[in-house]
């Protein structure tokens, strides 16, 4: 799926109100707690309801996007909301709201409402195994609310003369039981499921920690102004990390480093954007940093990787006092991103071209032009499939391809159980993360809210025309979430696809990638001119 600006047509808004109710001075019953509200919500009114193409919802109110939920079986409008739903109503709510359709299916036994409650144990299933330890794990009230919900029914004449309600009762009571003694038995026991593959970083944060101290306690003592080319330039001696192994290997291990931090990654940071709080402390690059940064993970451990590695590029480049050496380096950055291309790891082709084209190293006019003419065409071609122009669909159109490979919902599916399965099938591939941080980023600039675009039936019975005025007047720009929600399992996908990288790390280099130790601009600046004047 393609998404751009023009996906997203601004209408006439509102801005969004708070998602916590707020303070009702009217005694009369929250609308949540009165299933009769149901009873309404069977009509697809355009004042509760509105439809784009391919009948895929554009807004509703949060009571009539629950009808729809509970009232129609479709895996993927149930994927989405969960993952989303927060954004606009809060899980209070929404457990008054199906508990509430469970009622109003009890209010009548027929089979339309059979279906309906079958439908509804699905969803509210779905919510306890899928998302437990979000919304479940950390609120006493929310758990407490479900309990005493499951345990009245017991008591309810429909489901005491009707073995298929016992059983549903019963199973969704199984469920919350089960749920609640596995994560009290170890509430540590999610985040270990879910960083297994990446239990490197744990395993070497010592290491990494060790190591850097001794860095740093060599540059506090060295005196920059006496050894500028000691620090910054490799003696004639010395050469480029990546001029002692083969590309291959060293394309290997990034990807092997790619895939285990894209690991870490989390649907819910995602959904809330948490990484922007801290852009400024990640875009702050200074020489004695090792481009692993063991404090941070998830997004903003890629980001901070990501930057790090494209001004590690430069500093290789112009650390190499040789014009025969800086060549060397330049002509083997370029194989090392052209096999990047290959493996399909787009993250790394990424930061590799956008090191070769910051202005320290595009200055160097010596060097590019005794580039072989053949790794120029190539570097040129790189070039071309990675242009932001058209929003970048050259990489979109890649990753895509990629993503293809792979059933979306059943690769969402094993990320958000902790699944470990494996695909032997496919080739790995990492995303060029960026482009979705930044979809996400521009989204979520969109209102939460939009105006109805019909006012109430004066034909309204009396009740309803008084359910209507207490029901939300605003419509949730589902539009919106629909999209942010296809963006978080394109990414959740990618987690899976990277595993099916089978290499093995490198004894050396797969440790000495991540504690290159970096210049910042203005050292970086001063050994271009070092190397060209």
């Amino acid at each position: 799926m393609q998404y751009s600006a023009n996906d997203m047509k601004r209408t006439t808004t509102t801005r969004s109100p708070p998602i916590r109710d707020s303070s009702n001075t009217s005694p009369k019953e929250p609308i949540e707690n009165d299933p009769h509200v149901f009873d309404l919500l069977l009509k697809d009114s355009m004042h509760f309801i509105n439809y784009g193409k391919s009948d895929s919802v554009t807004s509703a109110t949060i009571e009539k996007l629950v009808e729809k939920l509970t009232r129609e079986m479709d895996h993927d409008f149930l994927m989405d909301f969960f993952l989303i739903f927060r954004q606009f109503v809060t899980p209070i709510k929404l457990c008054k709201l199906l508990i509430s359709r469970f009622r109003w299916t009890l209010l009548e036994e027929t089979d339309e409402r059979r279906l309906i409650r079958i439908r509804t144990f699905v969803v509210i299933r779905h919510w306890l195994t899928h998302y437990w330890t979000y919304d479940f794990m950390n609120s006493r009230t929310l758990r407490f609310m479900l309990c005493t919900f499951l345990t009245q029914l017991r008591t309810h004449p429909l489901v005491l003369g009707s073995p298929r309600n016992e059983r549903i009762v019963k199973s969704l009571r199984r469920v919350l039981k089960r749920q609640r003694r596995f994560y009290q038995t170890s509430q540590s026991r999610d985040s270990a499921l879910q960083f297994t593959h990446s239990s490197w970083t744990n395993k070497l944060k010592d290491t990494f920690r060790e190591s850097n101290m001794k860095r740093d306690r060599f540059w506090f003592h060295l005196d920059l102004k006496q050894h500028k080319f000691l620090s910054f330039i490799h003696s004639n001696q010395s050469q480029s990390l990546i001029l002692h192994y083969r590309s291959e290997v060293i394309t290997q291990q990034f990807c092997l480093i790619e895939r285990d931090m894209l690991q870490t990654v989390s649907w819910e940071e995602l959904v809330e954007l948490r990484w922007r709080k801290n852009e400024k402390r990640n875009s702050e690059v200074s020489f004695n940093h090792s481009i692993y940064q063991s404090d941070l993970k998830g997004v903003e451990l890629l980001i901070d990787f990501f930057n790090k590695t494209c001004q590690w590029v430069a500093c290789e480049v112009v650390r190499s006092r040789l014009l025969e050496t800086r060549v060397r380096v330049v002509e083997k950055f370029i194989r090392i991103a052209f096999k990047c291309y290959q493996h399909r790891n787009y993250s790394t082709l990424m930061q590799i071209l956008l090191g070769l084209q910051l202005p320290a190293v595009t200055r160097l006019e010596k060097t590019w032009e005794r580039v072989d003419h053949h790794q120029r065409d190539l570097f040129d071609q790189l070039k071309e499939l990675t242009k932001p122009f058209r929003n970048w669909k050259n990489v979109r159109e890649c990753m895509t391809e990629a993503r293809d490979q792979v059933s979306e919902s059943f690769a969402v599916e094993c990320v958000l159980t902790h699944s470990l399965k494996d695909f032997d099938h496919v080739n790995g591939c990492i995303p060029f993360l960026g482009l979705f941080l930044s979809d996400l980023v521009f989204l979520a600039e969109l209102p939460t809210f939009i105006n109805a675009t019909a006012d109430i039936s004066d034909e309204e019975e009396e009740k309803d025309r008084e359910l209507c005025e207490r029901l939300c007047n605003n419509l949730v720009n589902y539009n919106k979430f629909r999209i942010i929600a296809s963006v978080i399992k394109h990414v959740l996908t990618f987690q899976v696809l990277s595993r099916a990288y089978k290499f093995k790390p490198h004894p050396h280099l797969f440790t000495q990638l991540q504690r290159m130790s970096l210049l910042d601009n203005s050292q970086i600046r001063e050994a271009s001119f070092l190397c060209e004047e």
